[in-house]
C-alpha cells in the first residue's frame, strides 16, 4: 500500500497570490499534497471532538494525513479582494467566524502551525524592538504615551526630529458604506503639530513616537526558515517614499542585495526569539552605514519581490515547507545565491 503524501494545509484563499503561487509549485512538484481551507471557495471541512477531547479534521471528506503542517496565511482584509462578499453586517460576522475557526485550528495543532499561534501573541512594534535590541540591533528611542507634556519632552530630547506611527498597525475605515480601509502611514511631528494638539486629543488614545533616523537606504529582508533573502530599497530616490516607502511604492526602488554575516546572525537570532518561521523584516541603514531595526511583519507581502527574482521566493517558501515535512529537495543555484 502506497504511503500517504505529506500535506500542507493552508488557512487562507487561493485568491491570495502568495497562496496560489506556492500551491501551484508544490502541486507541480508532486511530493506534497496541498489542501487549502479556502473561505472564498467551495471547501468543506469537519472538525470533530469526542468525549475524551480527541479531535479529528476532515477536508473535502478526507481525513487529514498524519504528516502535515499548517501555513497560517489568513488575510481576511476588509475592502480588499480577499474579503468576503455580502453586506457589511453579514460579511463582518462571517469574517469573525472564519478567523475564530482558523485560530481554533492553530490552537489545536500547536507547533505544526507556521507561524504558530503562540508566536503571534505580541507583535507590537516596541515589543519587537526590545527583542531586536537583545539580538544586537540598534533601535530608535521610542515612547508610547497619551500625555502631551511627555510628547513635548520626547520631542526636545530627540533634537526636535521625531515621527509618529500606528501602534496597532490596524487599518482605518472611512465614514460611510463602501469605503476602503487605509493604513496610517509614518508621519513627521513638528512643533506646530504639538502646539496645535490639545491635551484631550492626545489623551484620547495611545500614541507611538520615535526618533527619526536619517536614512541612506532601507532593507526589506524576507526570512523563511534558515533562508535570509535581502532586498535593498532606495527609498530616498523619491520624495514620496523618503519617510515611508509604502507611500511611493515603485518597483525600481527594490533590488536583491547582499548583507554581511553579522546582520544575518542578528536576524536569525531575532526570528528564533519571536518564534517566527517566516517574516519580512524592515531595516533602516543610516548615513553612517549603521543598521536600525524597524519591525517584522510576520505575514508580510512578498509577491512583487518574487517577480523581481523570477519566482525564487515562491520556490524558497515551497522547499522550506517540504523540509518541515521531511521531503528531500534540491535548491536551484539561483535560489541558493539569494541566501
Amino acid at each position: 500500500m502506497e504511503a500517504a503524501k505529506p500535506v500542507l494545509v493552508v488557512l487562507g484563499s487561493k485568491v491570495d497570490p502568495h497562496v496560489s503561487r506556492v500551491s501551484a509549485w508544490l502541486e507541480n512538484d508532486g511530493s506534497v499534497e496541498v489542501k487549502v481551507i479556502d473561505y472564498l471557495d467551495d471547501t468543506y471541512f469537519e472538525l470533530s471532538m469526542d468525549e475524551s477531547g480527541r479531535y479529528s479534521l476532515c477536508i473535502d471528506g478526507e481525513p487529514l494525513a498524519e504528516n502535515y503542517i499548517i501555513w497560517n496565511r489568513v488575510k481576511i482584509l476588509p475592502g480588499s479582494e480577499l474579503y468576503l462578499k455580502g453586506d457589511d453586517q453579514s460579511a463582518g460576522y462571517a469574517a469573525r467566524e472564519w478567523r475564530a475557526f482558523y485560530s481554533l485550528l492553530c490552537g489545536f495543532c500547536g507547533s505544526r502551525v507556521v507561524n504558530s499561534l503562540q508566536s503571534r501573541m505580541c507583535m507590537i512594534k516596541p515589543y519587537q524592538q526590545a527583542l531586536a535590541a537583545e539580538s544586537g540591533f540598534l533601535v530608535a528611542p521610542s515612547m508610547v504615551t497619551n500625555k502631551k507634556n511627555s510628547v513635548k519632552d520626547f520631542y526636545s530630547e530627540n533634537s526636535e526630529k521625531i515621527i509618529m506611527k500606528s501602534l496597532s498597525g490596524a487599518k482605518v475605515k472611512p465614514e460611510g458604506d463602501g469605503g476602503v480601509p487605509f493604513n496610517i502611514m509614518t508621519m513627521r511631528v513638528s512643533s506646530e503639530d504639538l502646539d496645535g494638539a490639545s491635551d484631550e486629543q492626545i489623551r484620547y488614545c495611545p500614541h507611538f513616537f520615535q526618533r527619526e533616523i536619517v536614512k541612506k537606504y532601507e532593507l526589506r529582508v524576507v526570512v523563511v526558515g534558515d533562508r535570509v533573502i535581502p532586498f535593498r530599497i532606495d527609498s530616498q530616490k523619491y520624495k514620496a517614499s523618503s519617510l515611508d516607502w509604502r507611500k511611493g511604492h515603485v518597483f525600481d526602488n527594490f533590488k536583491p542585495c547582499a548583507i554581511d554575516d553579522e546582520i544575518t546572525k542578528k536576524i536569525k537570532f531575532f526570528m528564533r526569539r519571536m518564534g517566527f518561521f517566516f517574516g519580512s523584516i524592515d531595516i533602516v541603514v543610516d548615513t553612517d552605514g549603521r543598521h536600525w531595526f524597524l519591525e517584522c511583519n510576520q505575514d508580510g507581502a512578498w509577491g512583487w519581490l518574487d517577480d523581481i527574482v523570477d519566482g525564487a521566493l515562491t520556490r524558497v517558501f515551497a522547499t522550506e515547507f517540504m523540509r518541515l515535512l521531511g521531503v528531500n529537495f534540491t535548491c536551484d543555484e539561483g535560489d541558493v545565491a539569494l541566501v
